[in-house]
């Protein structure tokens, strides 16, 4: 049901529901994924192509796990030129801003006399990416937003999973990995696939680091294989705040509303106002807008609003931005008269979006910044997904004598006062004659 909340007259149980999402069920979908997972881990590719068959009605052999060449010239054909062009155009930005997020590759300052310390990067060895897709919606858009950013980065190795959608795959996704350059790719999805790259098997090897939206069980998998290999960014199910005043059209609020809302019943979708007769105009458009949609989204638009959303009205355009940073969206649309001056008040956001034409959906796809983004509240603590998901940075140092003898009584001093007898030798045998130190 499509709700107004004025914000000061919620209930904690409302406002609770609303700030949680779908991220608390997730729980419970951990315990379920588990022996999935453990299962994977002991049998390889014999229990992948098992759940395949299970969870995706797909029967594989084990050598049509892995993606072909000619798999690939294959997908080309079955995909109009016209989104080709798309995901070229896409491919084309998102490099243009990964490139510019690069940092220097090394550094060195000088911190004293006689000390040079600097930061070097090293790209990660091997990465798997994940890449959702069913019968009822497909993502190439998300090979772009990972794949790119890992290769700007000079990861090694990129590998991806995707569902093996019809048994084939989605001919898109596998269109947009080879433009995008992923080396290898498998047909495997949900639970399973994280299981996979993960532990590796047979046939997927281990990777160092998954990166990927997914659905409520790939991010419980996520949960489960978390001690043996590094994460990205938490991207659930989607979301959108969308923050308006009065000046905002209420058919584009609830567009873009409807933009996230309509990727699943376990998507997020809350507008926050400052008027009630602007929240009534916006419900007006949204109840419109649904009806345009065809079944299955409006069901989804309908459920993601009805049960983790809603219009929210705030007595001031400032009690509004405390709820949007208390709520941390995924994609934060702002649509006041000054967005430029409403942003400098947000803390909280994965993305964000200023004025009435920055359609949060031309974001999702090929503007240039990341849209793998994280959801469930985590923009608290995590950014987008970024060329620093794929590359590691290490510290260098070089001291001459004297650098190293101008902080020597310092060091000693540390190493008195927390009982580090070994560290201090380490630096009085440097200089035997100071210190007395014979061996």
């Amino acid at each position: 049901m499509l709700r107004i909340y004025e914000l000061d007259k919620m209930t904690e149980e409302e406002k609770e529901r609303i700030l949680r999402r779908a991220e608390v069920d997730i729980e419970a979908a951990v315990e379920r994924v588990r022996p999935v997972v453990e299962d994977v881990r002991r049998r390889g590719d014999q229990a992948l192509l098992e759940y395949t068959k299970k969870f995706d009605g797909v029967d594989l052999t084990p050598e049509q796990l892995e993606v072909s060449k000619e798999d690939i010239e294959k997908a080309y054909s079955l995909v109009e030129e016209r989104v080709v062009e798309a995901i070229r155009v896409a491919v084309r930005n998102v490099t243009k801003f990964h490139k510019a997020q690069m940092p220097k590759e090394r550094w060195f300052i000088q911190v004293d006399r006689g000390i040079m310390a600097g930061q070097f990067i090293s790209p990660l060895r091997r990465v798997g990416i994940y890449v959702p897709g069913s019968v009822k919606g497909v993502l190439p858009s998300v090979v772009v937003m990972l794949g790119v950013p890992a290769k700007v980065a000079g990861v090694d190795e990129v590998v991806m999973c995707t569902p093996p959608i019809r048994g084939f795959g989605d001919p898109a996704t596998l269109v947009a990995a080879d433009m995008v350059g992923i080396d290898r790719i498998f047909r495997v999805g949900g639970a399973q696939a994280i299981a996979a790259m993960a532990y590796g098997t047979q046939t997927v090897p281990k990777v160092d680091k998954i990166v990927g939206p997914g659905g409520i069980y790939v991010s419980a998998a996520k949960r489960v294989v978390s001690n043996v290999v590094a994460l990205g960014t938490p991207a659930g199910p989607s979301e959108i705040l969308v923050l308006a005043d009065e000046s905002a059209p209420p058919e584009l609020v609830a567009a873009d509303a409807l933009s996230e809302a309509e990727h699943g019943a376990d998507s997020s979708s809350v507008i926050v106002t400052t008027s009630m007769s602007h929240a009534e105009k916006i419900l007006e458009s949204l109840k419109k807008l649904m009806n345009m949609l065809p079944d299955r989204r409006r069901e989804f638009a309908e459920s993601a609003i009805g049960n983790y959303g809603g219009i929210i009205v705030a007595k001031n355009m400032d009690e509004a931005i405390e709820f949007a940073n208390e709520y941390a969206a995924e994609h934060l649309v702002i649509m006041t008269e000054n967005p430029f001056e409403t942003v400098q008040k947000i803390r909280n956001a994965g993305a964000v979006f200023l004025g009435k034409y920055s359609a949060c959906a031309a974001g999702c796809y090929l503007t240039g910044p990341n849209s793998i983004l994280p959801t469930g509240g985590y923009a608290k603590s995590y950014s987008a997904t970024s060329v620093y998901d794929f590359i590691k940075f290490f510290s260098v140092e070089f001291l001459t004598r004297e650098g190293l003898e101008s902080v020597a009584d310092a060091v000693i001093a540390y190493t008195d006062y927390e009982r580090y007898p070994g560290h201090q030798l380490a630096v009085k045998l440097r200089f035997p004659e100071k210190y007395g130190i014979k061996i």
